[in-house]
């Protein structure tokens, strides 16, 4: 008997270290509270049905939650404390993947949970709350998720770090993704259509929102993406196509915006003031099919214009002019829009852009390429033949 004691005493070990698993099958009723740390739960074909309150509450550090359906929570719709599907506070590390969520004001609520992982949502909201709120959550992410129907799709406060990635957010009756108050947050691609206004990075500092979809947002004031009071944060190798305004700087200083497509908006790059200033370095983007590329309502603007392509440049090697003074006034008075493309209005910025004024200089690219590179070429070579008849009939 001696000889087994040393495997039975390792399998014992073994058996402490080995993380709980809870496996649920069929249909389960809520709400259930999990407090022990590194539970595994298993939830393949389960249904977790909820009434009241939060139906599942994460409450301890590395919990895995898997393959679970939660249909259901409570009534309460508060944008900022609403009832959840699934709940986390102080689960360090938990992880969520291959769960769904229906019928629930809010699919995730995240709280004070550092590195907290949502991989593979799907979650059809209510329309008043966001899909996935995570507060105080530092280094958190949010990736592979489909996020439909909520106010927000999804909604972070104060969380440094943060990344959401990869996700689909459609039809959110507000924002597709809203950051506020972080800062180092990655926001990486993700398609982001339809939604009531578009998104928005407001309140913080060095984020980086990079090759994203962001299109079809048409309301009056709809946006593909609005910077306010952001600082350093870069914009780089996104889509802005078919939104009321492409992206909107407001109160944002040192932004980079590079690498863009800007496609079929109707205003490309709007920079406007509140009550801050506003710098920014705008660089090798595509601007094509808008009906303005960049419209500028603050004067105090130091905007860095250089090496974008336009549909609108000559090919010539000559400064290209962006923006003019009827988009200055358009900004001040949007009713006026109705005769942005009258034949007086065409005409005025035509020869405007050839002699810009004193104010609008500034903002012309010294560097601006012809979006079509053939166009280019074709245009050199009319130009060349233009200029050969001209000099055989001198000649002649």
């Amino acid at each position: 008997m001696r000889a087994f004691l040393p495997p039975l005493l390792a399998c014992s070990l073994l058996s402490a270290w080995a993380a709980p698993v809870l496996r649920l099958k069929g249909e389960v009723e809520g709400p259930l509270v999990l407090t022990t740390p590194n539970l595994v739960v298993e939830g393949k074909g389960a249904v977790l049905r909820g009434k009241g309150g939060h139906t599942l509450s994460l409450l301890a550090p590395g919990i895995r939650v898997r393959g679970l359906t939660v249909v259901g929570a409570g009534s309460e719709e508060d944008f900022f404390e609403p009832d959840a599907a699934i709940y986390l506070r102080g689960c360090e590390g938990c992880l969520l993947e291959d769960v769904a969520v229906e019928e629930a004001p809010a699919a995730v609520r995240v709280e004070d949970s550092p590195g907290a992982t949502l991989r593979r949502l799907k979650a059809r909201g209510l329309g008043q709350s966001p899909g996935v709120l995570v507060y105080s959550s530092p280094q958190a992410l949010v990736e592979g998720s489909h996020l439909w129907g909520f106010m927000d799709g999804v909604y972070v406060e104060y969380s440094p770090g943060m990344r959401i990635r990869e996700n689909l957010l459609e039809n959110n009756g507000r924002y597709g993704f809203h950051v506020m108050f972080s800062w180092g947050v990655e926001i990486q691609g993700n398609h982001s259509w339809g939604n009531g206004i578009g998104n928005a990075v407001m309140h913080g500092a060095e984020n980086r929102v990079g090759e994203n979809r962001l299109y079809g947002h048409k309301s009056p004031v709809g946006y593909g993406l609005l910077l306010q009071d952001e600082r350093g944060t870069q914009v780089l190798d996104n889509l802005f196509a078919e939104n009321t305004l492409g992206l909107v700087l407001m109160d944002a200083v040192q932004v980079r915006v590079a690498g863009n497509r800007f496609q079929e908006n109707g205003t490309a790059l709007r920079l406007t003031r509140e009550r801050g200033e506003n710098s920014a370095q705008v660089e090798g983007n595509a601007f094509g099919g808008n009906l303005y590329d960049l419209l500028v309502d603050d004067p105090l603007a130091k905007a860095q214009v250089v090496g974008n392509r336009y549909d609108r440049a000559s090919g010539l090697p000559l400064p290209h002019l962006p923006t003019g003074s009827f988009a200055l006034l358009l900004a001040r008075q949007p009713e006026l829009s109705l005769f942005a493309l009258s034949p007086g209005v065409i005409l005025w910025e035509a020869a405007e852009a050839q002699v810009p004024g004193v104010r609008l200089i500034a903002l012309a690219d010294p560097q601006a390429a012809p979006l079509d590179r053939d166009l280019s070429l074709s245009l050199w070579a009319f130009l060349g033949v233009v200029g050969g008849i001209l000099w055989w009939w001198r000649r002649g």
